[in-house]
């Protein structure tokens, strides 16, 4: 009996459709690069639930004919490519005639489309990937098609999508790339009925980045005035040095008007900032490449999100001194505006173009920006002003701590010292880490006392015997010695409490601060708000894809939620705890000074109650600054030592 047969042509269909269909967003990828290379200068995208019951793309380009229809959705079937030689000299965004037959295969399908000058289109409805009804149609020239019921067939597939506001964060990320990648197209996104993406068209780049990055982010973007090297032209929009961000969400780049992701450009565009942005943070911008279509090759990646340069030598060159020409013509001086004075003074007459900032939602401050040497800041269509915001500015001021909660911290045994003696804090500490004291003392010196009382009724696995210059413990067990760092290990386990139950201050904001996100950060924070929540922030979606934040942890400037929040952002996109870096910070500095210091005498008692503590808890393993907290001795190395063993 044979055990190698041939699938059939829908099973086949399957199988290909999961290299080219793995969510809604790839379904809208696909015909939205369609309807690019069909020529079209309007584009919209409507969606609900996330893409998956219901997706529309509408354009205004060429069509097909009655013919050409049916024709368009079996396997391979392409306008694109004819010859072997067109494969080495690819200038389309589609190609390889597989996204039509894998996208009917999973879902159903209604197409509509119509030739500019004839009298009717055409209507082709599909299930399944077989055509259940052909048909002329009244409809507007250009093309339609309406995707229905995704993985309808493919129950498993179901599994795998996320929540629908996450799905329409992707889909809304697709349209945002193709719009800065063909300006001159208007593009239009419907989301659940609502309008959540608009670009004007027209050509100009600059209108297009803005609609993507927004006001907040465009206004410390400076221009790359185009650059050409070895026959690769650069140009775009860049970040100035003194705004940067915490991941390279914003690194949007674009190869002959096709998005890619490409490491290779995320170095070259970095490494002109080298010693001129801070460490740990990164630039933004849009930058677009044109080269000769022999030189790249965009068929490596099922998705044609990666390409392969002929001369990445080269490539680099030409996109490094792009953005070092740029950055080297601009002055990146933050611009400081002065708050407005609350006095009744008559104003001035409002000119033209002073009228198109009063009417924003920000009010006009008195700008004292120097004219920049060279390049040019990127500006929306109507006219706004930069300020830089004061730290603090937002926050209502720190609440100091009881003095008295400070005891808590010592170690249990520890005897009680008069207040006149307690030990202070340095002057320059955070004034968060004080609030932070009082969930130190309501959760270690409770579960201290309680693995007293257990050390006394039972006997630790593990015999302190002594320690060695106040620093390090000895126990030793069954298998040999054992040394512990007392500060490491004391400061681990106040790191790991505070990190899991501690009840951080909080503190409302005065005002709102608007934090503008990309679609994908934004469904994120979206999706993990229940986590970030938990942290002490409260914020509420604000405009397209911006967060409101209302509330915030106490230790934190007004002027760092921006960073803060598109930070816990992409943790979340990488499938990480949402916990802030500046959280870890923060208790770090407070379990490193509430933790018993090397050096200091402690009994016997108090050492082998942490020993336990150590020995009982998998977790306390190095300190949270990496460094170990135990060191074992085995008994066969001691005895190795004294010659008591063959070696």
């Amino acid at each position: 009996m044979a055990v190698i047969h041939e699938l059939d042509s829908h099973m086949a269909d399957l199988i290909a459709a999961g290299e080219v269909v793995e969510r809604p967003s790839s379904v809208c990828k696909e015909l939205v690069e369609n309807a690019i290379d069909a020529g079209a200068t309007q584009i919209t995208v409507e969606l609900e639930h996330g893409g998956i019951s219901y997706l529309r793309i509408c354009d205004n380009g060429c069509g097909m004919s009655p013919e050409d229809a049916p024709i368009a959705f079996r396997r391979h079937a392409t306008s694109k490519i004819r010859t072997r030689e067109d494969l080495n000299a690819i200038g389309t965004l589609g190609f390889r005639g597989e996204a039509l037959a894998a996208i009917c295969a999973v879902s159903r399908v209604d197409l509509f489309t119509k030739q500019q000058g004839c009298v009717e289109g055409t209507h082709l409805s599909l299930e399944g990937g077989k055509i259940t009804a052909n048909e002329p149609a009244g409809c507007p020239e250009g093309t339609t098609f309406v995707i229905r019921d995704l993985f309808y067939n493919t129950p498993a597939r179901m599994k795998f999508l996320k929540k629908d506001f996450t799905e329409a964060g992707y889909i809304l990320s697709v349209v945002e790339h193709a719009a800065e990648s063909h300006p001159e197209i208007m593009f239009r996104c419907i989301r659940d009925g609502k309008d959540v993406f608009h670009s004007p068209g027209g050509g100009a780049l600059k209108n297009a980045v803005y609609s993507v990055f927004g006001r907040e982010l465009s206004k410390n973007l400076i221009e790359i005035p185009e650059h050409t090297l070895g026959g690769v032209r650069v140009w775009g929009y860049l970040s100035k040095p003194h705004a940067p961000r915490a991941n390279r969400t914003y690194q949007h780049f674009f190869v002959n008007g096709r998005f890619i992701k490409s490491k290779l450009l995320q170095a070259a565009m970095e490494e002109a900032y080298r010693n001129s942005i801070i460490t740990g943070k990164y630039p933004y911008g849009c930058i677009c490449l044109q080269l000769p279509l022999s030189l790249v090759d965009v068929n490596v990646h099922p998705a044609k999100t990666e390409v392969k340069f002929a001369q990445e030598k080269q490539v680099f060159s030409a996109v490094y001194a792009a953005c070092k020409n740029a950055l080297a013509g601009d002055d990146n001086i933050p611009e400081i505006q002065a708050e407005p004075q609350h006095t009744a003074q008559p104003q001035p007459p409002v000119t033209g173009e002073q009228h198109t900032a009063v009417t924003s939602r920000e009010p006009i401050r008195a700008s004292a920006r120097p004219v920049p040497r060279g390049g040019s800041t990127l500006h929306s269509p109507s006219v706004y002003q930069v300020r830089e915001k004061p730290r603090h500015s937002g926050f209502l001021p720190f609440i100091d701590v009881d003095e008295q909660d400070e005891q808590a911290l010592r170690m249990p045994h520890e005897p009680v010292k008069q207040p006149a003696a307690q030990p202070q804090f340095p002057s320059e500490q955070h004034p968060a880490a004080e609030q932070t004291e009082q969930p130190v003392s309501q959760t270690m010196q409770p579960q201290m006392q309680e693995t007293e009382q257990e050390t006394l009724m039972t006997r630790s696995p593990a015999r302190v015997i002594g320690s060695c210059f106040d620093t390090y413990i000895l126990a030793e067990d069954e298998s040999g010695l054992i040394l512990i760092d007392k500060h490491a290990a004391h400061e681990r386990i106040l790191f790991n409490q505070l990190r899991a139950k501690a009840d951080i201050p909080t503190q409302m904001l005065l005002q709102p601060v608007v934090v503008n996100l990309s679609g994908e950060e934004y469904a994120a924070v979206l999706e993990g708000m229940e986590q970030i929540q938990s942290l002490g922030f409260v914020m509420e979606p604000f405009g397209q894809h911006s967060m409101a934040v209302r509330e915030a942890p106490a230790y934190l400037d007004a002027g760092d939620l921006d960073v803060t929040v598109s930070e816990m952002a992409q943790k979340l996109l990488d499938r990480r705890t949402p916990v802030p870096d500046r959280l870890d910070d923060l208790i770090h500095t407070v379990s490193c000074k509430a933790a018993i210091k090397g050096g200091s005498r402690t009994s016997i008692q108090e050492m082998q109650s942490l020993c336990d503590r150590v020995l009982s808890d998998p977790e306390v393993t190095c300190c949270p600054h990496g460094r170990p907290v135990t060191v074992r001795l085995t008994k066969y190395e001691l005895d190795k030592m004294f010659k008591r063993v063959n070696q």
